[in-house]
């Protein structure tokens, strides 16, 4: 038989909701970030770099950029954010 420990089933069920609430959190960024920007692919360093210099007008994006092609391409006073969007899931 195994020795009674306090705690242990709230903890786990904590855990579970924290972890349920994580991961809506991240669905409802994703969505916001679909919604409220433009994807601009592969070409997110370059189009960055075009928004700070004026050569395209202001507004929110979102795509892909390598390490390299950020740290090359990232212009001065640039604010440059990484997340890894939580891919849509079924819930079924």
């Amino acid at each position: 038989m195994a020795p009674a420990v306090a705690g242990t089933k709230k903890s786990v069920r904590a855990k579970v909701s924290d972890a349920k609430q994580m991961q809506q959190f991240a669905t409802g960024l994703r969505k916001y970030v679909q919604q409220n920007a433009d994807y601009v692919g592969p070409n997110f360093a370059e189009e960055a770099r075009k928004i700070h210099y004026g050569e395209t007008p202001e507004r929110h994006i979102y795509g892909e950029a390598t390490r390299l092609s950020g740290q090359m391409k990232k212009a001065p006073r640039t604010e440059v954010r990484s997340a890894s969007l939580a891919p849509a899931v079924n819930s079924g």
